[in-house]
């Protein structure tokens, strides 16, 4: 059995060292057949966007010999291999770009740009132009080269290229928006989306050079930000049909993998791990990443890969933005369920730092947190999406973040409000709330807008994260005659315990006090007969708690061994 390509994405070394590879060499084919001369495929992390774009550098570069790679794959059977070989190629990959200024961004892109000159016969290609474009080129080893030369370098070495080799040139970008994700994160947005749009603008829009232009990243940046004026620019999403089976792994693809590795885990568990992303047309897909770590060691059984290989604290941060609505949602996809909603197809960096709602469920559509499972077209024209999240994997992300909203208190672990919540200890449980608020958040978070049901939410998904394994919980449930605010019950069918939940805040116009407030909290428990299901379940020792929020300042009514 061959190894497995765990950490390496260069097409030609996965070949070279005999690695274990799943044929994706058509995406050439359809790059090729494509009438697109610019295109734009945003993939989540380790979907195989590197691999796939050093293996068109392989394919067309005109500049080595790599015919023997393509052996026994699918491209050398198709009338597009007569392309093999005939252009000279522009590849540069931006993942590593995540300095903290954009000076140093700068500079390091500079030298990415040197390192790919290198790796160009330069002794045939200067002595084929002029002094100025010879210059140009030694301004990247001198360090003399200023930001607007380093922005024109597409244009400006392809039109080189074209000239000396008489051939029209392939520019390939790989994770273009790593620097721009990080820029933001770091305070020099502008700055940077300047620069990257004039960087693509000049190797992508009326650079008659050009043969074939592809763009990987994760993201699709709104068109006004980086790519205006590239109206040659098509973009194929995990919502478009083209190219849909060529990143990620088809279940196919998965079983004849476990098969050459004669791996005897049952396949329903595989997929409940890792199965699950819809793209395009094509459902069911598997991220390769996690399928290859797996493979490579089945002893170790079934567990998370991808989640360990992305920084979530954009993700973090956005959650921390969110609505109280989008809130609502995001509770709702822990709990397996799926959300319709509308989503905003190009991020619009402003609109993450207010949380909106459709640019953020765009954001975790597109990062692989969440996967569309239908779409309906509204009668405006714009589509509705069925998200939810695709697999236990990924559900895993989710509840390792809240876990951490949760655990936000220094003083108060998480743990010892769960465990008076578990003993049905309701001097101990109101206690540690009121700890965790105090100590969990800031005076300048408490929008009377938002901030109550921000905690309640925050409160949830934690439990979430760490009730799992043995509790159903649930947010919002169907229940007797409306929705209750929360529902826990244990898995196994002795344990006869069960808890119901209901949030309110206390607005400036209530007089009522906070203690009457909770207590309104469970009379609603009661007249809405939220303990219809526990009792359907034959649960006999239920909780019920009444949660009234003013600030930083939290009641509790409760009643317990109701039935």
């Amino acid at each position: 059995m061959r190894k497995f390509p765990i950490g390496l994405s260069d097409f030609k070394e996965v070949i070279q060292g005999d690695y274990y590879y799943v044929d994706k060499s058509l995406f050439i084919e359809e790059i090729i057949d494509s009438s697109s001369k610019s295109m734009l495929i945003p993939r989540p992390r380790r979907f195989g966007k590197t691999i796939n774009m050093s293996m068109l550098k392989a394919f067309f570069d005109s500049n080595e010999t790599n015919e023997e790679l393509f052996e026994g794959l699918k491209i050398k059977k198709s009338e597009t291999w007569q392309h093999q070989g005939r252009c000279p190629v522009i590849f540069l990959t931006f993942k590593d770009i995540k300095e903290d200024s954009f000076l140093e961004a700068i500079k390091k892109i500079a030298d990415l740009i040197k390192e790919y000159i290198k790796t160009c016969d330069l002794t045939y290609i200067k002595s084929r132009i002029d002094v100025d474009d010879q210059n140009y080129i030694d301004q990247f080893f001198t360090g003399e080269i200023s930001k607007g030369e380093i922005s024109f370098f597409l244009k400006h070495f392809s039109t080189i290229l074209e000239k000396v080799y008489n051939q029209k040139v392939v520019i390939l970008i790989d994770e273009y928006d790593s620097c721009i994700i990080k820029a933001w994160t770091e305070g020099y947005h502008k700055e940077m989306v300047d620069f990257m749009r004039n960087f693509l603008s000049g190797g992508y829009k009326d650079n008659t050079s050009l043969y074939k232009g592809i763009i990987t990243g994760i993201l699709r940046v709104a068109k006004e930000s980086i790519f205006s004026g590239l109206n040659n620019l098509d973009i194929f999403t995990v919502l478009e049909f083209s190219v849909a089976d060529k990143f990620g792994l088809t279940e196919s693809e998965v079983q004849q993998l476990l098969e050459d590795a004669n791996i005897q885990t049952s396949f329903a568990d595989v997929k409940k791990w890792y199965n699950g992303y819809t793209i395009g047309l094509q459902t069911g897909m598997y991220n390769p990443w996690s399928i290859l770590n797996f493979a490579d060691k089945p002893a170790q059984g079934l567990k998370p890969y991808w989640v360990n290989t992305s920084a979530n604290e954009l993700i973090e941060e956005l959650l921390t933005n969110a609505s109280a609505d989008l809130e609502k949602k995001l509770t709702r996809f822990i709990d397996g369920q799926v959300m319709t909603c509308e989503i905003e197809e190009t991020t619009i960096f402003k609109d993450l730092d207010v949380g909106h709602e459709k640019t953020v469920l765009g954001l975790l559509l597109f990062n692989g947190y969440l996967t569309a499972v239908s779409r309906n077209q509204q009668d405006n024209g714009f589509f509705e999406y069925g998200l939810k999240i695709p697999n236990k994997e990924v559900n895993m992300v989710y509840k390792q973040m809240l876990e951490r909203l949760l655990n936000k208190a220094n003083n108060v672990n998480s743990s010892e409000i769960l465990s008076s919540l578990l003993e049905q200890d309701a001097d101990g449980f109101e206690y540690y709330l009121s700890q965790y608020l105090m100590n969990a958040f800031s005076y300048n978070d408490f929008n009377m807008k938002s901030f109550p049901e921000r905690v309640y939410h925050a409160f949830v998904l934690g439990l979430m994260a760490h009730l799992s394994n043995q509790f159903i919980v649930k947010s919002n449930p169907e229940t007797g005659l409306g929705r209750a605010g929360l529902l826990i019950y244990p898995k196994g069918n002795n344990d006869m315990r069960g808890w119901v939940l209901e949030f309110k805040a206390k607005k400036p116009f209530h007089k009522n006090s906070l203690e009457e407030i909770a207590q309104e909290a469970i009379n609603q428990i009661h007249t809405s007969q939220y303990i219809t299901t526990l009792k359907e379940l034959g649960k006999t020792k239920i909780m019920l708690v009444g949660v009234a929020f003013d600030g930083k300042e939290v009641s509790c009514a409760i009643e317990r061994n109701v039935f």
